[in-house]
């Protein structure tokens, strides 16, 4: 089978994309696929002279003058998977031929028709929402990360449900215990201070990521300890994505952690491998996700996991998560408190729900998903 996978624009920096691309890449020759990979280059971008302007022309590079070579590429495929739903608009230049795109999460094409609270989304912003959903209307086949992704996704009645289906992710890279020994230089080496235990956030600076509860947490943790006169089990709080805004920072200052709460970034996947395997736990209370990578990120690397008991958290964190309302700091704080004793269970449980995951398993989905797409343009008149 000859499969076209249609890539990210790599100037925008979608980290998470760009590694769900490489593991098909690699594994799916494993199952007998010939594989290209085509993704619009940086041409106009390049003359951009501001981040409005950068926007603007990438969508020239990325909408007008990838698509001639796209059509061209397409002909040689026996199926096209266009990796990110973000890029839909591709259907109508490749259903010549038959198609998949991986449907990640509906949660922008939500904010677009105003059901995403305190996220206002732009005309441009609706627009290009209303583009992806005519592509996601036209695919052969809708592969979605996650059964709530597939269920979110057919109650916005945007896709007949006989053409939408699960390709669960997998780890998206080489997630495993790193060692005590080669971990430390790694996590000091970003500012973390070695040997003091704390909790871990991964994550950006995005009303879901729910972080300001992340630091209400931590500083419950802080206070029950200090309550009972007792050694707190976290020390610090460790952001990996970008720096706390002002609102967080002045929340810290007034219950004085401000000196225990950090935000690292530029974090390569080694060092983030190293503190995901040194962290105390990972909290991550999102309230709302497509899938949750850090979920069964953190699991593979033998980090216990505290998350939300929504979906698709508490659908991937299998036993080796807790679970909790991502609302109440002070529950979470006492949920953690009270797993201290069997953290050690946690992380192997963890380790043996993150190998469920396994990239392997991941491609193996999208396959079926070729196949049903190839059987799928086989039945249309």
């Amino acid at each position: 089978m000859k499969v076209l996978l249609v890539a990210n624009y790599e100037p925008d920096a979608q980290t998470s994309m760009l590694a769900f691309r490489r593991v098909l890449e690699r594994e799916l020759p494993r199952l007998g696929c010939e594989v290209r990979v085509v993704a619009p280059p940086p041409r106009v971008q390049r003359f951009a002279s501001s981040w409005r302007w950068r926007k603007w022309f990438g969508y020239v590079d990325k909408f007008i003058l990838f698509i001639p070579s796209l059509a061209r590429q397409a002909r040689w495929a026996d199926v096209v998977h266009v990796t990110d739903h973000s890029n839909a608009m591709y259907i109508p230049w490749v259903d010549g031929k038959p198609n998949v795109i991986s449907c990640h999460d509906v949660i922008a094409v939500q904010a677009a028709q105003g059901m995403v609270e305190g996220w206002n989304v732009g005309w441009s912003g609706r627009l290009f929402q209303r583009l992806i959903v005519k592509g996601l209307a036209r695919a052969d086949v809708v592969a979605c990360a996650s059964d709530l992704t597939r269920r979110e996704l057919i109650a916005l009645s945007v896709v007949r449900e006989s053409r939408v289906t699960t390709a669960r992710h997998g780890l998206n890279d080489d997630f495993s215990p790193v060692p005590l020994e080669e971990a430390q230089p790694l996590v000091a080496s970003l500012g973390i201070p070695a040997g003091e235990p704390f909790l871990l956030h991964v994550g950006l600076e995005l009303p879901r990521k729910n972080r300001r509860r992340v630091l209400e947490t931590f500083i419950a943790l802080r206070q029950r300890a200090a309550a009972e006169g007792r050694p707190a089990m976290v020390e610090r709080l460790v952001f990996v994505g970008p720096e706390p805004g002002p609102e967080l920072v002045e929340l810290a200052r007034q219950h004085g952690v401000a000196d225990r709460v950090m935000a690292v970034q530029g974090v390569s996947h080694q060092q983030l491998r190293a503190v995901y395997a040194s962290a105390t736990a990972l909290l991550f209370p999102s309230l709302q996700e497509g899938f949750g990578w850090p979920v069964i990120e953190a699991q593979a690397c033998g980090c216990p996991v505290f998350t939300s008991d929504l979906a698709p958290m508490n659908e991937i964190g299998g036993d080796g998560a807790v679970y909790m309302d991502p609302k109440d700091p002070a529950a979470m704080a006492a949920a953690i408190e009270r797993a201290g004793p069997r953290l050690e269970e946690m992380r192997r449980q963890g380790l043996a729900n993150a190998a469920l995951y396994a990239p392997a398993q991941m491609a193996a989905a999208n396959v079926a998903a070729y196949r049903r797409a190839i059987e799928e343009r086989g039945r249309q008149p």
